[in-house]
């Protein structure tokens, strides 16, 4: 008896799984089979598509009709297009799809575009195999944390790959394939921590960017990792075109000092922005900096009164032309070309550049600066055009600084009553030519010729803007 009612219970859930098998056909002809995989919930997975013969585009469902109710689409795990689909140039996977398994999409040989639903989470191995006419793969606005292996195979004319800030993982040989001549670049979010020792094998990449500060955990889908701490993910072997790393600000040192990461070291490089003007503050805190070339970076030493009530004093100014090295924790400002970005090498071998006494102070992260024996001001484009000016509402009492910036720390005992002026343009023009970098006012002083702003001559100036031998000057 035991042994019947077993054999029935088995027949009870065959026949069962079977009636939760069913098909849809939509609009355009296309048929969806489908599984239900939760009855209560009302979840199903595709598990396979056919589509009319000389269809060009496929819109996999994100809800499907069962028995009177509608089911949501959770998984594809099936083919959807592929072997006699070679009419078909787009596939769309709607919203509410999590997964993608095995041949979503297989040899499709004129597919040139598949859209992305935002709900994607995983995609898992061997996914899209073959996909000799995609043109890219826009991940952007998913929400993926997995890539399986081999996930884009054969991607001969894919141009660019955009993956989601979500990413946490990346298996073997993603793109697994010698034949994408037009993918140049990778960048790689911040939250991927983890990674196959093979990811990015068989690429014809030229740069690589990380935007984790963290070198990523390696390993390998089939154990172990080679013997070799030298041997890395972006080895010769891997990645044979490789011309440029690009880190995150103050991480070179980190990638450069982990086993296999460190392998190729000399390619990893940082960036810094310039806005409008061509001057922004710098600060570095595990690595020293190399100025890089049509750069010009400077400290301040100290301030220089100027003896005369009516003139503002003169910031002593240190100036470091291309190829010179700033060594860590120093606060600098760097002069550059307008709206731009350029590259620099941190973390570099050679002689440091002294700078003592300097009076710029920085942070490697987000952080406010005060003290009652001090005053502060940060780099900025005001009334005077850029110099250093007290910040907000602050009244010097204290400033705010970002992640790699830095501001002005003056004692009280040199701090000025009214306004200082730094002579940029002159320290780099010292360093250029004498190597002399401590830029001192070197002049004969002169009569200073007062105006206001309407061209009349002051003789006895109280608060406010004139122009002092030619000079706009603030008197406070």
């Amino acid at each position: 008896m035991k042994r019947v009612f077993i054999v029935c219970c088995a027949i009870l859930i065959a026949l069962t799984g079977r009636a939760q098998t069913s098909s849809w056909t939509d609009a355009t002809g296309v048929q969806f089979d489908f599984i239900i995989v939760d009855a209560a919930n009302k979840y199903a997975h595709i598990t396979h598509a056919t589509a009319p013969t000389g269809a060009t585009l496929l819109t996999v469902p994100g809800i499907v009709p069962y028995n009177g109710d509608t089911y949501t689409v959770t998984e594809v795990t099936g083919l959807v297009v592929g072997g006699y689909d070679g009419d078909m140039k787009k596939v769309i996977l709607s919203e509410n799809i999590k997964a993608g398994r095995n041949s979503v999409v297989g040899y499709a040989p004129n597919l040139e575009e598949i859209v992305f639903p935002s709900t994607l989470e995983i995609i898992g191995n061997f996914t899209f195999p073959t996909l000799v006419s995609l043109k890219y793969i826009d991940l952007s606005n998913t929400k993926v944390r997995f890539i399986g292996s081999a996930a884009f195979p054969n991607i001969d004319k894919v141009s660019y790959v955009k993956f989601p800030q979500t990413l946490r993982r990346i298996s073997q040989t993603i793109f697994n394939s010698p034949f994408s001549p037009t993918l140049k670049e990778l960048v790689l979010p911040e939250k991927l921590d983890t990674i196959d020792f093979t990811a990015f094998a068989g690429l014809s990449l030229e740069e690589i960017t990380f935007e984790n500060p963290n070198p990523a955990l390696l390993y390998h889908i089939n154990n172990p990792l080679p013997n070799s701490n030298t041997q890395g993910p972006l080895d010769a072997i891997f990645l044979s075109q490789l011309q440029t790393v690009y880190v995150p600000a103050d991480a070179t040192k980190a990638y450069q000092t982990t086993p296999r990461w460190s392998n190729r070291s000399n390619l990893y490089r940082e960036k810094v922005s310039f806005g409008t003007t061509g001057y922004t503050s710098y600060y570095l805190e595990n690595e020293n900096f190399e100025v890089p070339a049509g750069c010009t970076a400077y400290i301040i030493t100290g301030i220089t009164p100027s003896g005369n009530p009516t003139t503002p004093d003169q910031a002593q100014v240190t100036a470091f032309t291309t190829g010179k090295i700033i060594p860590k924790q120093t606060g600098f400002i760097l002069q550059g070309t307008p709206s731009s970005t350029i590259e620099y090498q941190a973390n570099v071998t050679g002689t440091e550049e002294s700078v003592t006494g300097n009076l710029l102070v920085g942070t490697a992260t987000e952080r406010e600066f005060s003290s009652a024996s001090d005053k502060y001001y940060v780099l900025a484009n005001g009334d005077e055009g850029i110099g250093f000016y007290k910040q907000g509402t602050r009244n010097g009492a204290s400033i705010k600084l970002a992640a790699h910036r830095a501001g002005l720390r003056l004692p009280l005992a040199i701090a000025p009553a009214k306004g200082f002026t730094i002579d940029f343009e002159s320290a780099r023009k010292e360093a250029e030519t004498t190597g002399i970098r401590d830029v001192r006012p070197t002049m004969q002083p002169r009569e200073n010729v007062i105006y206001d702003l309407q061209g009349r001559r002051v003789t006895n100036p109280g608060r406010g803007i004139y122009i002092v031998n030619g000079k706009k000057v603030v008197r406070e």
